[in-house]
Order: C-alpha cells, then sequence, then structure tokens
C-alpha cells in the first residue's frame, strides 16, 4: 500500500541548538549549514489512516537544515505491520535523506522478524525507501534461522509482501541439528537467483543447481522449489545424486527432498547403478540414514547377460544387500566382490549365483525421459 512520507521528529535539542537562527547574521549561511547535534533523536512515521508505519531513535544524531539529512548513531527503530510490531532493526549507524523519504543503514545491520518464522536478516549495508516498502541490502546479505543460513549477493525485500528477491548466485546452508559458528553445515546448496518467502516459507532458486553433503555425496538438479517451513524441497529434472565413497550413484525424475530426515522421494523414473549393476523402476524412497534405495514398482535388476523382474527392488548400497519382492516371492542376496549380484534360497540354506539366459533387452519406454540430476 502506497505510504505518505509525514514523520513526526520528537527531539530533545542541545543549547545550541535551541539558540540557533533567531537572528540575521553576516554568518548565517554558514551556521545553516553546521548541522545540530541532538542528545537523542525519535523519529516516527505514521500511515495516512493514522496506524503506526516505523520508529527509529538514536542516541547521538546530527540534523543538517540544508540538506535535510540526519546523521544516527546506533540506530534502533521498528517496522509495523497492521499497528503490530513486525520488524525490528539496528545497525552502527544511520543516515535519513529528506526527512525519511530514503533510510540507509550501515555496519553491523540486523532486521529481525518478530512474526512467521522469526527470521533474522543481516549485512552491511541497508537502503529503505519506506514509501515504496522497499529494502535492498548489498553488502553480505544472509537470512539465520535456528538450523539454516540463506545468502546471495543481494537482497530485496518487499516487506509489505514479505517477498524476498535472492539477486545473484545463492546459498542454502543447513545443520542437522542448531547452527553455531563452529560446526560446518551438512548439507550446502548452491543455485542462481531466486525468491522467498518469509511468511510462508516458499522458495524458488534458478538453476542449474548443486548441493554437498558431508558424508560426501553430492547432488544436481535443474532448479529447485520449496517450502523452508516444511523442511522439503522439490529438486526439478534432470536429478543425479552422487552417493560417494564407491556408494553408486542415482538418476531420477523430479524428486521431493526432505532435507531434514535426509530422505528422497519420487513417482518418476529412477535408475541406480554401481559399476556393471543397474536398478531400475518407476518411483522411488532413498533414505540417506538407513543407506538404501526402494524402487516402487516395475524393478529390474540388471547386469551383464542377466537381468531379474520384480514388483520391488530394495538396495542398501553400504552392505550392498539386495531384496526382490513379486507377489508372494522374495529374494535375499548381495552384490559380491565382483560387483555382481547373488541371491539365497527362500529358505536360506543354498547360496547360488542367479542368472538368467543371454537376451536382448529392448528399450525401456518409461527410461526415455531425461533423468534428473540431484
Amino acid at each position: 500500500m502506497p505510504r505518505s512520507v509525514r514523520p513526526s521528529l520528537l527531539i530533545p535539542l542541545t543549547l545550541a541548538a535551541l539558540l540557533t537562527g533567531c537572528a540575521s547574521t553576516p554568518d548565517q549561511a554558514q551556521e545553516e549549514s553546521t548541522p545540530f547535534v541532538f542528545r537523542a533523536l525519535d523519529l516516527n512515521q505514521r500511515r495516512d489512516d493514522g496506524s503506526r508505519d516505523w520508529d527509529l531513535s538514536s542516541p547521538e544524531a546530527r540534523y543538517n537544515l540544508v540538506d535535510r539529512t540526519v546523521q544516527a548513531q546506533r540506530p534502533a527503530g521498528v517496522v509495523y505491520r497492521s499497528n503490530q510490531p513486525y520488524l525490528r532493526l539496528s545497525a552502527d549507524q544511520a543516515t535519513l535523506i529528506n526527512d525519511g523519504e530514503q533510510i540507509i543503514l550501515e555496519g553491523r545491520v540486523q532486521l529481525q522478524q518478530l512474526t512467521a518464522q522469526r527470521l533474522l536478516i543481516e549485512g552491511e549495508r541497508l537502503v529503505w525507501s519506506p514509501v515504496e516498502s522497499r529494502i535492498v541490502i548489498d553488502r553480505q546479505p544472509r537470512v539465520l534461522d535456528s538450523r539454516s543460513r540463506l545468502s546471495a549477493e543481494r537482497f530485496v525485500l518487499m516487506e509489505d509482501r514479505d517477498q524476498l528477491r535472492l539477486v545473484g548466485p545463492t546459498r542454502l546452508e543447513h545443520w542437522p541439528e542448531r547452527r553455531t559458528p563452529k560446526t560446518k553445515a551438512e548439507t550446502e546448496i548452491l543455485g542462481g537467483s531466486g525468491s522467498w518467502n518469509l511468511q510462508t516459507g516458499q522458495l524458488s532458486v534458478a538453476g542449474p543447481v548443486t548441493a554437498t553433503r558431508s558424508n560426501n555425496s553430492r547432488l544436481t538438479a535443474a532448479s529447485l522449489q520449496g517450502d523452508t517451513s516444511a523442511e522439503v524441497l522439490d529438486l526439478v529434472q534432470p536429478v543425479r545424486l552422487d552417493l560417494g565413497e564407491d556408494g553408486g550413484s542415482v538418476a531420477a525424475g523430479t524428486t521431493r527432498w526432505h532435507y531434514a530426515e535426509q530422505r528422497f522421494q519420487s513417482s518418476a523414473p529412477v535408475e541406480g547403478r554401481r559399476k556393471a549393476m543397474r536398478m531400475r523402476g518407476v518411483g522411488f524412497v532413498l533414505d540417506e540414514q538407513q543407506s538404501t534405495l526402494l524402487v516402487t514398482s516395475d524393478c529390474q535388476l540388471q547386469q551383464p547377460e542377466e537381468q531379474l523382474d520384480a514388483q520391488q527392488c530394495l538396495w542398501n548400497w553400504r552392505t550392498q544387500q539386495i531384496v526382490a519382492k513379486s507377489d508372494a516371492q522374495r529374494l535375499e542376496g548381495r552384490l559380491g566382490d565382483d560387483d555382481r549380484f547373488q541371491f539365497d534360497s527362500p529358505a536360506g540354506r543354498v547360496r547360488s549365483q542367479f542368472r538368467l539366459e543371454p537376451r536382448s533387452i529392448k528399450p525401456n519406454p518409461r527410461t526415455s525421459n531425461p533423468p534428473v540430476s540431484f
């Protein structure tokens, strides 16, 4: 909503300021250009309907009558929404231009969200245009919560809509427990420009997107969308996940990532591979904590000259155990040292290598779409 700028100045002046400007002197022009020094500064802005817009205070400030500019030290203030506190702000110093048409905060700048996710926005320089509800942070901008940190080259916040535009390369870091300066993030995601709604948590980041993990795994995607309040990201195809430490790789369609739970799931086609072994199907759940890939339907286990079809397949890439299910039948086995899968008999007494007669494998229409990369 457009806002007029009508700041009300409640300023206890120094004695020198009170005595200035009553009589004309030859040095009047020079005196008028000399800034007034205030023991304290309190500014408040109200909307046209009389509701509170923002307050700003400072223990020391200088006011220049000629260019109508205030220089304030250690400013602190509140931005209101529906006459209720919405953001608390602070900085090392502030410059108010044209009696508050534009406010520049510098130094250790902080914006604390007082509602919704209670996010903390930090930076070293902030340019605020209250009449436009527009805040730009163009030096070291970042957003913090208890387990995440989001940064970009520049932030543009439309504070009346809670919409934060992320300009330039975007970095999202996530900690499994509580974020601390002394611990490294478990996951670091890099992407292009994007946008984030501070009220709903809806996040969109242009690609290409890459993520590195503390377990040496790596994923790529074309782009991502998600909901940070629900700790969910949708990785847009093509998606690829390299499991690290020779654990193989997974290629899939668009995939939902429950990053706090370290779990991926999708109804799209998927292919897991480790050296010559392939496990294909439609729909999957990948659980990083259990080191398992479950193909939920139309599973095919393939290795040179052999193929096993099943309704579902489960592969543990840490233990190399494999389970194949079809109707009432169940086979359990593992990948051997030669990277070929072997299965036990249902009774578990006889161990044998499963082999099928060599046959030509027709192209699978499910895998004709481009794969999705994590």
